[in-house]
């Protein structure tokens, strides 16, 4: 995990004078992409035929024009997006549909984390400064790095890449100049290239593989954490409403999110375990046969990702929106109707 956000930090603090777009524009399009990707990973998991555009075609027409990012008073900075244009359509090719929505979920979990330490770190032109700022964004506990790879595993990997990236062999050709060859430049460029998309994929792969062993509690503080012990979610939507009336609709979503995930543990309809992840709790919908609530509570998680995870706007009409998702859910018999 240290290793991704790493490497994707530091590829966007790196100082450039390209054509830059402006900070908005490129959270625009990670943006983009991440709903890509869940809607897919939804299509999936539904198992129907999304009809949307593929999660690689989109990041291949938001991202691929995107070379720098300009920032006022302060020199472009130049973007380099395609390990992760890469990352996209390799996780496209993977056959078996549960793999394949666990690992587009994955990826788009680790968009939403680099636009949250986009949105946090701050972004200095200065190289050494920028790697101290990364340097900080992953010093907290939840970019802890995963544990090695077993070696079988490895193995497969490496054999692959392997394959991918072996170079043809190319004619020696005289340099009488005594210039650098290009062919040597092209040959570094190439290595640089294939261990950044090395890196990405074995780190992604190594997310799949441990999705389960990964997860981390949710965060909630004292103030939260009595309420959700006593499953109190008039206190839960009380405390949403007066957050909303200080203007915090950020923190008044996630309060009516949780109180939905408690309301269905309180009926019997799921049990709520803070160490599972939004989508693990649809696909526990499914398996339960509560096809009813899935479709009710599909919705509002996606947009709580994009709310909470994505810092997308949000505003007093989406509280609202929340609030009566929120009310639907609770309409649903806690006992599902017989066939």
């Amino acid at each position: 995990m240290k290793l991704i956000l790493t490497l994707l930090v530091l590829l966007t603090l790196t100082s450039g004078r390209l054509g830059a777009e402006t900070p908005a524009g490129y959270d625009h399009a990670l943006a983009a992409v991440q709903d890509s990707l869940n809607r897919q990973a939804e299509a999936l998991d539904a198992e129907v035929i999304s009809t949307r555009q593929s999660p690689s075609l989109v990041a291949q027409q938001v991202l691929g024009p995107v070379h720098s990012v300009g920032l006022l008073g302060q020199t472009p900075i130049l973007v380099n997006t395609g390990p992760l244009v890469s990352a996209v359509g390799a996780a496209e090719t993977i056959k078996d549909p549960e793999t394949k929505a666990n690992t587009l979920e994955a990826l788009s979990d680790q968009i939403g984390l680099l636009r949250q330490s986009l949105m946090t770190a701050p972004v200095k032109a200065n190289p050494a400064d920028a790697a101290a700022s990364a340097r900080a964004v992953l010093a907290d506990e939840q970019f802890a790095s995963d544990p090695p790879p077993s070696s079988s595993l490895a193995d497969r990997i490496a054999s692959w890449l392997d394959r991918l990236f072996k170079p043809r062999k190319q004619k020696p050709s005289p340099n009488p100049s005594g210039s650098i060859n290009p062919s040597v430049i092209q040959g570094i460029l190439f290595v640089i290239a294939a261990g950044a998309f090395a890196i990405l994929v074995w780190v992604l792969v190594q997310a799949v593989g441990r999705r389960e062993a990964r997860v981390r509690p949710l965060a909630l503080d004292e103030e939260e954490a009595v309420l959700v012990e006593a499953r109190d979610n008039n206190s839960l939507l009380a405390l949403a409403e007066q957050q909303a009336k200080l203007g915090d609709y950020r923190r008044a979503f996630r309060l009516v999110y949780l109180a939905s995930l408690v309301a269905l543990d309180t009926d019997g309809v799921l049990r709520f375990d803070r160490s599972k992840t939004n989508w693990e709790y649809l696909r526990a919908l499914r398996a339960y046969g509560r096809g009813d609530v899935y479709t009710a509570l599909t919705p509002l998680t996606r947009e709580f990702d994009q709310v909470w995870y994505g810092f997308a706007p949000t505003n007093a009409s989406q509280y609202a929106w929340a609030v009566a998702q929120y009310e639907a859910l609770k309409a649903i018999p806690a006992e599902a109707a017989a066939a």
